[in-house]
């Protein structure tokens, strides 16, 4: 399993595995055997290459965790890669038109507006097929669609730009 880590202005990618004695966590290019044994409620015991760590985990909101171990406490966001490419692809590029990226490779099964069209928040823009699920890209903001990146039946890898509104 793969996930992103974000602990203050840092971000990792770490690789989850499961094993007979525990889990394999690659972070950082690097491989850890870890042990986890937790008393059924916030208190979790790690064995990290032989050394032990007893770490509280409490729940904040979805995906946000606060960690409290022997460095001190501190907020911890624990995401899925299509949540943070989804994330990544729909934040702020400042003033001017924004440009919407697609979050996963995918194919454009639909386009439901023109270039030109003023559309609303909310409003659907495309339907992108991806994982054999549809997914509408809608518009984060009220605004005119200044340019559309995509055709029909068009596939597009995650990062690619599907359209602009300002």
């Amino acid at each position: 399993m793969e996930l992103i880590i974000r602990h203050r202005d840092r971000e990792e990618t770490v690789h989850l595995d499961r094993t007979e004695s525990g889990y394999r966590i690659e972070l950082g290019g690097i491989d850890y055997e870890v042990n986890v044994a937790h008393d059924g409620g916030a208190i979790h015991s790690l064995l990290i290459e032989g050394r032990q760590h007893e770490v509280t985990m409490r729940r904040q909101k979805e995906g946000v965790y606060w960690v409290n171990s022997t460095l001190g406490v501190d907020e911890v966001e624990v995401m899925d890669p299509l949540t943070h490419l989804a994330r990544a692809a729909h934040e702020a590029t400042g003033s001017g038109a924004k440009q919407v990226t697609a979050y996963m490779p995918g194919r454009v099964v639909e386009i439901l507006v023109a270039e030109g069209d003023e559309v609303e928040a909310g409003q659907g823009i495309l339907v992108l097929e991806a994982m054999k699920m549809k997914n509408e890209i809608q518009a984060e903001s009220s605004g005119k669609v200044e340019k559309l990146h995509v055709e029909q039946d068009q596939t597009v890898e995650g990062g690619d730009p599907l359209f602009e509104i300002s």
